[in-house]
């Protein structure tokens, strides 16, 4: 028996009376055959060991479902994921759920990552939005997890920036190669005001396999306000390496908008430095569509004569933040409308109305900012 394995039934027997908890009879051998028979395959080996110990319950993060049949069993919850796929129930990679979330999404073993049951991951999925991540390595590694959480002082405490990064910490510390992990605590380092930290965090989750392929776009856009060169040159060459348009998707962004950020970056460097810049470039043009190789062209001509580049393609119709002749009213508006949400990282990269501020006050400051949920 792993060890985080170890610890959540170790634990739960131990708080099987606490309130909020409760945990039904032992799966029966007959319980635990029918679902492997349902599936037609083995059930990994920890989770059988949980459930021959406890066949389902209410625990602290929510439900544990039980092997069985009928509504709310995990036979159940497998045909409602091939429903919402559009798929046969005996499809062999078909998600293996074993716990709805206390937000309501289902946790679920990822029979498509390999063909033993014990190397499965573990992702959460989303009914709603049919969104799938991966969000732990292992069944043993998501054990270890809750009991982590469970046993920290800030378990039941109210929701905030401060118990959000420290349930991100508690996971990489668990897990340090799960990118979900890694995002979750830059999330948060970036709501604390911290974005020198969050940049590294954004890294280390694009660094991952597999990586979240949206968190080097973040990493770049905050390197560039930060003026952190080399953070943003390991997120650039990522995310102008050969992909599909699905990937690019999946990057949240487009070859000519990297290229726009890009260019903010490449233009401060000496005329000597701007080589690899202008090679990022070409990668970019190369993958880009007829409409976007324009933008890019017009960058490059930019940071190759050091002339000044192109106004970037505003991401609003509007400025969000109305201009002021004011310099000191203007940028206590711009911290105002950071701090109730408003104005986002891509405004302050993309907006042209922003320029004049930008010459006189630093927007690194902004981000140093720090906002409640």
């Amino acid at each position: 028996m792993h060890s985080g394995v170890r610890q959540f039934i170790h634990w739960l027997e131990a708080h099987r009376e606490d309130e909020g908890i409760s945990l039904e009879s032992p799966a029966s051998s007959r319980d635990l055959n029918s679902i492997e028979e349902q599936i037609g395959e083995p059930l990994p080996d920890d989770l059988r060991l949980v459930l021959a110990r406890f066949n389902g319950g209410q625990l602290p993060s929510g439900q544990l479902l039980p092997a069985g049949a009928g509504p709310g069993t995990i036979e159940a919850a497998v045909r409602e994921v091939a429903e919402h796929f559009d798929t046969d129930f005996l499809d062999p990679e078909l998600l293996l759920p074993f716990h709805r979330t206390v937000e309501g999404s289902l946790l679920a073993f990822d029979r498509s990552a390999g063909p033993v049951s014990d190397t499965w991951p573990i992702v959460d999925f989303s009914e709603d939005t049919g969104e799938v991540r991966l969000i732990h390595r292992t069944f043993d590694g998501w054990c270890g997890k809750c009991v982590a959480d469970w046993t920290a002082p800030d378990f039941e405490a109210e929701f905030t920036v401060d118990t959000y990064l420290a349930t991100g910490l508690r996971h990489v510390q668990a897990e340090p190669d799960v990118a979900s992990a890694h995002a979750i605590v830059a999330h948060a380092q970036r709501r604390a005001g911290r974005p020198y930290e969050a940049i590294q965090s954004y890294l280390r989750a694009a660094r991952c396999t597999p990586a979240l392929p949206w968190c080097d776009w973040e990493a770049l856009k905050l390197a560039v306000i930060l003026d952190l060169p080399a953070e943003a040159m390991e997120a650039l060459i990522r995310l102008s390496a050969k992909a599909p348009q699905s990937r690019w998707a999946r990057r949240e962004t487009t070859p000519s908008r990297v290229a726009e950020v890009l260019g903010q970056m490449a233009i401060r460097q000496e005329p000597e430095e701007r080589a690899a810049w202008l090679r990022i470039l070409d990668l970019l043009s190369a993958q880009a569509e007829e409409g976007e190789k324009d933008v890019i062209r017009a960058v490059r001509a930019a940071v190759s004569e050091g002339s000044p580049l192109p106004a970037p393609r505003p991401s609003h119709e509007q400025s969000v933040v109305p201009a002021q002749a004011d310099l000191d009213s203007y940028w206590a508006a711009v911290r105002q409308a950071y701090i109730d949400g408003s104005l986002r990282d891509d405004d302050m990269l993309f907006d042209p109305s922003l320029a004049v501020l930008r010459q006189h006050r630093p927007f690194a400051k902004i981000l140093q900012i720090r906002r409640e949920f």
